[in-house]
């Protein structure tokens, strides 16, 4: 008896439908994605008021998106400007340049030896098409070239990678659209894309991950000239 009472309160029991994301979560995804697309920019002031009254927030999920931007190193306390959009150094370049060149040859790898999905090859190849088009802004090709290293990281199915990757996506992401990779380089990367896709395509992993590593150490290399040359970072 106790039983079948249980069983029909139960089902008479209302819930609240469970939220996927807090509003915080909300919020930094938002000033995250910003930062990454390069919308603020590097040296940005970041002001708690302008950004909740921009998205119709309290100061409170502003400030905890901030401090978790602070910890990622993509926000930082600027004297008494307070808290700016991080002006990436050259060091800091290099070295999240280094750890991708691993990551990227890491998922390339495990790519080629995964039986891949049909729709994910599919992807690559609009995205070489795409990109080999020349017909994109920089953003766009940006956008695109962030789709194409998504999808082989998607193909690796290493959720450590995925997680790790994301940690570097504003390095994936921005740099033709800030305009610190020069078209020569864009131009250069375009059979050097082909020929991953080709090793993951014919399962290769030694190759794959060869090829993937090498092409992050050459847009590494064209990038840090350039920016030694003429930079718009800090060098410390």
């Amino acid at each position: 008896m106790s039983k079948d009472l249980t069983l029909r309160s139960t089902s008479h029991l209302k819930l609240e439908p469970i939220v996927a994301q807090s509003v915080a979560e909300e919020v930094y995804q938002r000033l995250r994605q910003a930062i990454v697309d390069g919308d603020l920019s590097p040296g940005q002031r970041l002001i708690e008021r302008t950004i909740a009254d921009s998205l119709q927030v309290s100061r409170t999920p502003v400030r905890e998106a901030l401090k978790q931007l602070t910890t990622e190193g993509l926000v930082c306390m600027d004297g008494h400007r307070g808290l700016i959009v991080v002006r990436l150094s050259i060091e800091f370049i290099r070295q999240a340049y280094q750890t991708r060149e691993v990551l990227e040859g890491l998922a390339a790898r495990l790519a080629a030896q995964c039986r891949y999905d049909p729709e994910d090859m599919a992807k690559l190849e609009r995205a070489l098409v795409a990109m080999e088009s020349r017909s994109l802004s920089n953003k766009e090709f940006d956008t695109v070239h962030a789709t194409f290293h998504d999808t082989i990281t998607i193909m690796a199915g290493n959720s450590y990678v995925i997680r790790y990757l994301q940690d570097l996506e504003v390095f994936r992401t921005r740099m033709v659209s800030l305009e610190w990779i020069s078209k020569n380089r864009v131009y250069a990367s375009f059979p050097e894309h082909r020929t991953i896709v080709q090793a993951i395509r014919e399962g290769q992993p030694d190759q794959a991950e060869e090829l993937a590593r090498l092409h992050v150490v050459k847009t590494r290399e064209s990038l840090i000239n350039r920016l030694t040359r003429d930079s718009p970072v800090q060098h410390g």
